[in-house]
């Protein structure tokens, strides 16, 4: 448990440094603890999940990996253009090690959590109609953009039905961090192909750091929860 509060404040002191970081225009301050708030929550989820199968825990460490490559790309996307679009394959390719992380625990978690229609579909629908708003500004980004919100939407669903979130309260840690994580997706899209916007880095950041450590959370403590029973 006290492991456990380290690395939270650990992070969440981090996060408010990178976002001051924003705030005041500190480049290097910046990169540092953007790099480090992933390296953090790898050691976090490492250290949380001995004894649990490779099986679980790869696809994590794959996923955040992979974020921390990705933000590096974008860190650098309005000084090199093309960096944007390597993020943004990075990003992609790290959603679907997450939805294989939560499909592992959706499969593995029995009896199965039931499907949400109301949640799928309202979902659905709303992140359509993000995609017709923002698809006349994507130009030749099209395509990749509306790819990443398949595999978006994908990860959005398999994080909701992964639990039975009345039983499995943890299940609510990934929720939100899922659902911060298209808000934050939305908020670059709106930044970086309709209008940029003075506070848009900020709130990009906020959303994206939390969204990281709801995912990361979620997971691991329904891990610590099931140990004896994720063995699969």
């Amino acid at each position: 448990m006290q492991g456990r509060s380290v690395f939270n404040i650990l992070y969440a002191v981090t996060l408010f440094v990178h976002l001051l970081a924003i705030v005041f225009h500190l480049e290097v301050l910046s990169y540092a603890s953007k790099f480090l708030l992933s390296f953090i929550l790898v050691i976090q989820f490492i250290l949380g999940t001995e004894g649990v199968p490779s099986v679980f825990r790869v696809p994590m460490v794959a996923a955040l990996f992979l974020t921390g490559f990705g933000d590096i790309f974008l860190l650098f996307s309005d000084q090199y253009p093309l960096f944007f679009t390597f993020a943004l394959a990075t990003f992609g390719v790290s959603l679907l090690a997450y939805i294989a992380f939560f499909l592992k625990i959706r499969y593995s978690n029995y009896p199965l959590p039931r499907c949400q229609w109301a949640f799928i579909i309202g979902m659905q629908a709303a992140i359509i109609a993000f995609m017709f708003f923002i698809m006349p500004y994507l130009g030749s980004m099209t395509i990749p953009v509306l790819g990443f919100a398949i595999i978006a939407s994908v990860m959005l669903q398999a994080v909701k039905h992964a639990f039975r979130l009345k039983e499995q309260p943890s299940g609510w840690y990934a929720l939100a961090g899922a659902g911060l994580y298209i808000i934050s997706c939305a908020l670059i899209a709106i930044h970086h192909f309709y209008h940029p916007m003075e506070t848009g880095p900020f709130f990009i950041v906020l959303t994206y750091g939390l969204a990281q450590w709801g995912l990361v959370l979620g997971g691991l403590l329904y891990l610590r929860m099931r140990r004896g029973y994720a063995t699969q």
